[in-house]
């Protein structure tokens, strides 16, 4: 991601700093050596294991900081040259206080492929992904803090920004600020996409229940169990005979309607543990 990142264009008014939020025992010292004289890098460590306590730990140490922006980058994308003009040049003609992006992939695997969020550009949306986004920095004055509930299952992102969007907070998607997800080999197969869409499901419920409330998040939670289920029908009825890529948006919504149950069920599926 570092990499990358040497080769962002920053228009000539623009001063950025690269905060990176370590949750692991790695070393960073040769790391810093090696971009320090091309990054203006910044190294914060939060002992606390999982992606909420690093992700807040990130929001803590910015908070305080004079700035106009900032943004979340996962640590395994690759960030396309022309991110950051996109993104000034997004948030300085359009309303908005958030602008997420999408996240493509390296991989020609199809399962990588079939996760790609797909949204309209300028299209107003309801949450925003850590993967790829820009914020206003007054966004960070309702002090909310992404969810230690979903620290080792997931969707603590999608969470955040839902609350964000009810603080009267304005999100759209960015088309044009891309990010690229490296390739990684162990995601090239059928049991981590259907444990991925799983996990996609049984997080639903957490996110809306502390979103919505008790009643509200049960209801979305309901329509969403419609809707995957009506989904995974009808790609299963089209898959006979039909590509592979049908069959597996098949088992797709299927899991994420199995994982919906099983998160109503108090289930949950410990992907980051």
């Amino acid at each position: 991601m570092l990499k990358s990142l040497t080769n962002l264009q920053i228009p000539s008014n623009a001063n950025i700093q690269i905060l990176i939020s370590a949750n692991d025992n790695q070393n960073y010292s040769e790391i810093y050596k090696l971009f320090k004289h091309k990054l203006k890098i910044r190294i914060v460590r939060e002992r606390k294991k999982g992606i909420s306590y690093a992700r807040n730990k990130y929001l803590n140490e910015t908070k305080y900081k004079n700035y106009d922006y900032f943004a979340f980058f996962d640590d395994d994308v690759q960030v396309d040259k022309k991110w950051l003009v996109e993104m000034l040049k997004f948030i300085k003609k359009n309303n908005v206080d958030i602008i997420g992006g999408p996240q493509l992939t390296r991989s020609s695997s199809l399962f990588s492929r079939l996760l790609i969020r797909e949204e309209k550009h300028g299209s107003r949306i309801r949450w925003a992904s850590t993967n790829n986004c820009f914020l206003k920095k007054t966004v960070l004055k309702n002090n909310l803090n992404f969810s230690n509930k979903l620290n080792l299952i997931g969707g603590e992102d999608q969470l955040f920004f839902l609350l964000q969007k009810q603080k009267g907070f304005q999100i759209s998607w960015n088309q044009k600020a891309k990010v690229f997800e490296e390739k990684k080999t162990y995601r090239d197969n059928l049991s981590w996409f259907i444990k991925r869409n799983f996990r996609y499901g049984a997080s639903s419920y957490i996110i809306y229940k502390n979103a919505y409330g008790n009643i509200i998040g049960i209801f979305y939670l309901f329509v969403k169990l419609m809707l995957d289920l009506i989904r995974s029908i009808f790609y299963l009825i089209f898959s006979i005979g039909l590509s592979k890529k049908t069959f597996y948006k098949f088992l797709m919504y299927l899991s994420r309607f199995t994982g919906s149950i099983f998160g109503l069920l108090g289930f949950q599926y410990k992907e980051y543990a």
